[in-house]
Order: structure tokens, then C-alpha cells, then sequence
């Protein structure tokens, strides 16, 4: 068979069995809600206290979850929208339900929290709403695979040129 049959060939099989593994993945959904903290150097402590173990405890305990705290924690992005007062959590979850009540959960015992603990009020701005047409973030199948094609047809081209110049090289 022809080293150029072979690159393509590879590089097709590549792409089919990285479009076939993420047909196989569940469905991830993600849901954001925001917190806005009354002063601005109390940003910094909300989201250090969003990301404790000690809150996710709390928030697997209120609506019954059963998952581990560093689960939850591994799922979930702390980050501070802009220059701006306000906090935005976002959580990803097999089950669109799951993942705004997760997030609205967090928001929510964050805010409790920082409130009840420091002289800085936290309030849930913006709760996560389930859209009408979930659409999950990942996995995204046919992106992958097709830039698998392109990428093992790009080193294809690349292997045979170099092979075709070593060979002129030698001659």
C-alpha cells in the first residue's frame, strides 16, 4: 500500500475513533448564576469561600445529593465578572435540572455565608435558569473528529513532503 494511502487511511480511522468516543460520553450541561458582594475587596473572599470544601458540604447536604464534596468542587468555576462587584458560578452536570440547581444551591449557601461570617452582604443577583432548548457543552463529537481529520491529514502532508525531499536530497 502507498505511504500516502496509509497517511489517510490513519488519519480517517483517528478521526472516526475520536468522533466514536465522544458519541459514547455523556452529555455535559452548564448553569450560571450570579452573586453580587457589597464591597468590592469582599470579592476575593466569596470566591475563596465558594470553592471550600466546608460550602459543599453544606450545598450536598440541602438538596440531598449524593456526591463527594471534591466532585462538586471539581464541576464548578468561581470567577469574578469583570472589574464589577458580582461573582459568577458556573456548574456542569450530565442532567441540565441538576446543574441549575447545583449552582442556584451554591449561590445561595455562598451568599448565606459570607454574610453570616464577615461584615460584607452577599446577594444571589441572578439565579440559573434551565433554557428552553438545553444545548450541552460537551462533548462536542463532530468538532473533535473533524479536527482530528484535519490536524492527521495536516502531519500527513507533512511526512510525505518530508519524505519526498529527503528523497531528492539523496539523489
Amino acid at each position: 500500500m502507498d505511504v500516502k494511502a496509509v497517511a489517510i487511511l490513519a488519519s480517517l480511522v483517528a478521526a472516526m475513533a475520536v468522533t466514536a468516543t465522544g458519541l459514547l460520553q455523556p452529555p455535559m450541561y452548564e448553569a450560571s448564576a450570579q452573586v453580587r458582594v457589597s464591597q468590592e475587596q469582599g470579592v476575593a473572599t466569596l470566591i475563596q469561600a465558594t470553592g471550600s470544601r466546608s460550602v459543599a458540604e453544606q450545598v450536598i447536604r440541602r438538596p440531598g445529593l449524593r456526591m463527594e464534596p471534591a466532585e462538586l468542587l471539581d464541576n464548578l468555576t468561581v470567577e469574578r465578572v469583570g472589574s464589577t462587584n458580582f461573582i459568577r458560578l458556573t456548574y456542569e452536570h450530565t442532567d441540565v435540572w441538576g446543574a441549575t440547581d447545583v449552582v442556584n444551591t451554591m449561590a445561595e449557601v455562598s451568599s448565606e455565608r459570607i454574610s453570616d461570617t464577615s461584615n460584607l452582604t452577599a446577594t444571589l443577583h441572578e439565579k440559573a435558569r434551565v433554557p428552553d432548548y438545553p444545548t450541552p457543552v460537551s462533548p462536542n463529537p463532530l468538532r473533535n473528529g473533524l479536527l482530528t481529520l484535519v490536524a492527521g491529514l495536516a502531519l500527513s502532508a507533512v511526512l510525505i513532503v518530508g519524505r519526498s525531499w529527503l528523497r531528492l536530497r539523496r539523489s
